[in-house]
């Protein structure tokens, strides 16, 4: 199906909640910030990385956009079941207890699997976004490893942490195409008008 041009590309909206959601959920990782504020960025990663996802999921729906709606689906998919691993853990709902790395580690562990038709399909869409998802990959597995394995979260947090540098690039360079094509034409001057009709 043709994409409807008539209709926003939900396409900004869709990397900017990306870049926030990833941004927020990789900084503990990669020990830039305590592991603590993790609850405290929460809230902020459901609505980004879920709500507006979702909304940028249903746009890519109406427009026909397969690819759109797959990742924005699939990812916004991601940060709500995060949060509400989160959530439920923390009021006692779950109670993995000494098993709660493997729990999430094991979560992680599928979302790295399914991953990695995105990545392939990515790059031909476009090398950026080819490399965006190559990224967000190589974040999944990190937090994999770190959970089942015991490895330094370290090199997860800062492959999510590239991967939304990376989302931020494409969001800019959609958003400033975006405004180009909006762009008003400057009205023909009077000097102009009577220019063409004595042409």
């Amino acid at each position: 199906m043709m994409h409807d041009k008539r209709l926003g590309d939900p396409i900004v909206m869709g990397l900017a909640a990306f870049v926030i959601a990833q941004t927020l959920l990789n900084l503990p990782n990669a020990h830039l910030v305590p592991a603590q504020v993790t609850l405290f960025f929460m809230p902020a990663i459901l609505v980004c990385g879920g709500l507006v996802y979702f909304l940028a999921c249903i746009f890519s729906y109406v427009r026909g956009d397969t690819f759109g709606l797959s990742v924005n689906g699939f990812y916004g998919a991601f940060f709500t079941s995060l949060f509400l691993f989160f959530y439920l853990e923390l009021k006692g709902v779950l109670q993995f207890g000494t098993q709660a790395n493997e729990a999430l580690g094991t979560f992680l562990l599928i979302w790295t699997i399914v991953t990695v038709p995105f990545v392939v399909a990515a790059f031909r869409v476009q090398l950026m976004f080819g490399l965006l998802f190559l990224f967000v990959f190589f974040a999944f597995l990190g937090g994999t490893l770190a959970n089942l394995a015991g490895v330094n979260s370290a090199f997860g947090g800062y492959s999510g942490l590239i991967s939304a540098a990376i989302g931020l690039i494409l969001m800019a360079e959609a958003l400033l195409k975006s405004v180009q094509v909006h762009v008003p034409q400057p009205s023909p001057s009077v000097a102009d008008l009577t220019a063409r009709s004595e042409a």
